[in-house]
């Protein structure tokens, strides 16, 4: 071994808490990178094995009476390569149980199997007879469903039992949600079931018609030309076209996987620039510590280079073991994360890959970043001089710092509070990076608290100050406005609007969505905005999606009446936490698409217990908020827990940089606090001293991270933003205060660990050592 190889392992011997300190920043961030990128990749993976695998419709179709053999015609038009044809409604699953209102949505398959969106059993067979049905494996985890189960549906006014003959997943329904206002997946209180199609047309009503269709492509590149080919071969039916990208289950998943990538692509980084900074510090010491000996090796022959490259090794060193270390443990955990996904996403072919390529990243990533900020800090090292050297370096020219001119304040301070403050001037850079890590830690705490606040703020404000609506029923089609006295008959109502609900196209020049168009009584009381006579109101998702103001006109399409399209203007713009909606006068919705005097929906807000008298009416479906807040309760939980993970993360990086700053402080004043401990200063002293340094600069560095952290929570808020929910929600000054206690209680334990560094500090060997 080389003799300065050597010295490089005692170099490390001699520096190795702030060496593990830097090491453990390197790992966190390559841990981070390695394990969220990894997660991104197997998910999308898993997914396009998974849509290969049951060969995933590329266009869904929603229709009204289309009859049997319409998808015969379809075949081999405009790129069509397969069509099927499929009855889908929504009816009551029995539960025996009164108060448990629970909905499936039922399916119609052929009896042995379908060439598109193929089921992937988990149990049980495929082929159907009969009364036999399939159910989607969560619903059935949920209900506690087992193969050979008899299962009761509400079908067309009656009762029909069915035996489970199967347990299935389906690339449809990875992510199992009602419809777009459900939110989040709620797999006890709505599932998806499969039963033969001819059996299902019978006992539905519904011999030789359907009203859906699933289309798949010769190639996916002809979506748009065949999505526009089948909205007008089948405007007759009041078809509403679905790519794959806007299928509710795949746009949630591919947004899932987007929100993984950003990530991956900026949280790591902060600990590995904070990494670089400190490493860059670190050396930069050592280096001055080390000028004589540098001197004589300068004076024995060796150049700059190898001297240079010497220490350069220190810092490659932290770089490929913190990087090795780093994405081999990323790597192991990003299976155990991607497996996490299967609590809320039902992907059977979920796939888990070692990623050699992206270990390699990763290992070169965090060398290049050391050796980057290695040279940065030892690049002094070509101006040492061997004979300068051999003398101690001349001491910095003493001048007085700001405050000290200040004599009515400078006077009035105690000698220990002056010590303070002059060591806090005299090292501006230790001050300055100490600041920063404490404010890059309060930025991250608020932006992660407010990630835990979020969802629960957004649900909130969505149904306590936005929506009062307890119960929203849906008919199955339109029907008189009369029809709604009805309910009055049957329930106890405090409050009763009625609605009408349909899908529309809106476009904007070249920006267009689907979404739908809910028309409101005048003065509605079930929402907090003013609807305006004619025009239309946009959330404010919506708007910016399709770079909308109040006042443009745009183009509203039906997509379930034979109507033209017409202009309208756009009269507000409404914050809406969740979902994107159209809002307009109902009375003119009728009078621009409808007819006079139908509705297909009402509101009602009552304390009777609506479900279970309404159970037997057919052709309805009654969506409860309170079965929303259950199913939000769930998911928020295990949000919060992840973003527990994010704390610890945040608070560990303060912590190590505190500690391992402060460390070196101490090493390098010994001298110091040796000459403090013969004047009389206690060992407590010298302590409350380092104290009072890290808390002001803590104070400071706190007082930016505010803003930091406001910052993050916007750039998280638009860069999280989705169709589904609008992360737009301001930060709570309990949520800031619990930060920067947080944030304080990281800072105060890595004080407690320097204090031990104090205590064992050989104070008379120090002075032994001076240089004199």
């Amino acid at each position: 071994m080389k003799k300065l190889d050597l010295r490089l392992f005692r170099m490390i011997k001699s520096t190795k808490g702030q060496y593990f300190a830097v090491l453990s920043i390197i790992i966190t961030g390559i841990f981070v990178f390695t394990a969220v990128n990894n997660s991104a990749v197997n998910l999308k993976d898993s997914i396009n094995d998974y849509y290969d695998a049951i060969n995933f419709a590329d266009i869904f179709i929603q229709g009204r009476n289309m009859p049997e053999g319409l998808e015969k015609q379809l075949r081999g038009s405009n790129d069509i390569k397969e069509a099927e044809a499929r009855l889908v409604f929504d009816t009551k699953f029995l539960t025996g149980n009164n108060d448990d209102n629970v909905n499936v949505r039922v399916v119609s398959v052929h009896r042995h199997e379908n060439k598109i969106n193929r089921l992937f059993m988990k149990s049980g067979k495929r082929t159907l007879t009969g009364n036999d049905i399939i159910v989607i494996e969560k619903f059935a985890e949920a209900r506690n469903i087992k193969v050979n189960d008899e299962i009761k549906l509400r079908i067309n006014g009656r009762e029909h039992a069915f035996i489970v003959s199967g347990i299935a997943s389906s690339a449809e329904y990875i992510y199992i949600m009602e419809n777009e206002q459900a939110l989040v997946p709620a797999p006890e209180k709505f599932g998806v079931v499969y039963v033969e199609k001819e059996y299902l047309q019978r006992i539905s009503g519904n011999k030789g018609n359907f009203n859906d269709i699933v289309i798949k492509l010769n190639t996916p590149d002809a979506t748009d030309a065949a999505s526009k080919y089948l909205e007008n071969r089948l405007d007759k039916y009041d078809a509403r076209i679905i790519k794959r990208e806007d299928q509710l289950s795949n746009n949630v998943m591919n947004q899932e996987i987007s929100g993984l990538e950003l990530m991956s692509q900026s949280i790591p980084f902060i600990f590995l620039l904070f990494a670089g900074v400190m490493l860059a510090v670190m050396l930069s010491r050592i280096v001055k510590r080390d000028r004589m000996a540098i001197g004589v090796l300068k004076a024995m022959g060796f150049t700059n280079n190898e001297i240079v490259i010497h220490y350069l090794k220190y810092a490659g060193s932290v770089g490929l073991i913190g990087g090795t270390t780093g994405s081999i443990i990323g790597t192991a955990l990003s299976g155990v994360m991607t497996n996490y996904y299967l609590v809320f996403f039902s992907i059977p072919m979920l796939v888990v890959q070692v990623y050699y390529r992206k270990i390699i990243v990763s290992i070169a990533l965090s060398l290049v970043f050391c050796v980057i900020a290695g040279f940065w800090g030892v690049k002094d090292i070509l101006e040492i001089n061997p004979a300068e050297s051999m003398k101690p370096e001349s001491p910095k020219k003493g001048k007085r710092i700001v405050i000290e001119k200040i004599k009515i304040i400078w006077n009035h301070i105690s000698f220990s509070w002056k010590l303070v403050l002059r060591s806090i001037f005299r090292e501006k850079k230790k001050f300055i990076f100490i600041g920063a890590a404490v404010a890059i830690t309060c930025g991250m705490m608020i932006m992660t608290i407010w990630m835990i606040d979020i969802v629960d703020m957004m649900f909130n404000r969505y149904y306590g100050e936005f929506v009062n609506i307890q119960y929203n029923i849906s008919f199955d089609g339109f029907k008189s406005e009369n029809s709604s006295r009805e309910f009055t008959k049957l329930i106890n109502v405090k409050e009763m609007e009625q609605r009408i609900e349909m899908p529309f196209e809106i476009k904007n020049g070249r920006d267009s969505k689907i979404v739908n168009v809910i028309g409101l009584e005048n003065n509605t009381k079930f929402y907090s905005l003013k609807v305006p006579e004619d025009g239309i109101l946009l959330s404010s998702n919506l708007a910016t999606t399709l770079n909308v103001e109040v006042g443009e006109e745009v183009i509203l399409k039906s997509l379930i009446r034979d109507e033209d399209y017409i202009y309208v203007y756009v009269k507000g713009i409404v914050n809406q936490a969740l979902g994107i909606n159209i809002y307009t006068n109902i009375d003119f919705l009728r009078d621009k698409f409808l007819d006079k005097g139908i509705i297909n929906g009402i509101y009602i807000n009552s304390d009777d217990n609506v479900v279970d008298k309404l159970k037997d009416i057919k052709d309805i479906t009654v969506l409860s908020q309170y079965d929303m807040k259950d199913a939000f309760s769930e998911f928020t939980a295990m949000t919060s827990a992840a973003m527990g993970v994010m704390v610890i993360f945040s608070g560990l990086l303060g912590f190590i940089i505190t500690y391992s700053m402060t460390l070196m402080s101490i090493n390098e004043r010994a001298l110091e606090f040796s000459s403090l401990r013969v004047m009389g200063f206690t060992k407590g002293e010298i302590f409350n001293m380092l104290i009072r340094e890290n808390m002001i600069m803590s104070v400071i560095g706190i007082l930016f991270g505010i803003p930091i952290g406001l910052w993050l929570v916007n750039y998280m808020g638009v860069s999280f933003t989705t169709d589904l929910y609008t992360m737009k929600e301001p930060v709570t000054v309990s949520g800031i205060g619990m930060s920067i206690i947080l944030t304080i209680i990281f800072i105060i334990l890595a004080q407690l660990m320097t204090y031990v560094k104090i205590h064992k500090l050989d104070f008379m060997q120090a002075l032994k050592n001076r240089v004199s």
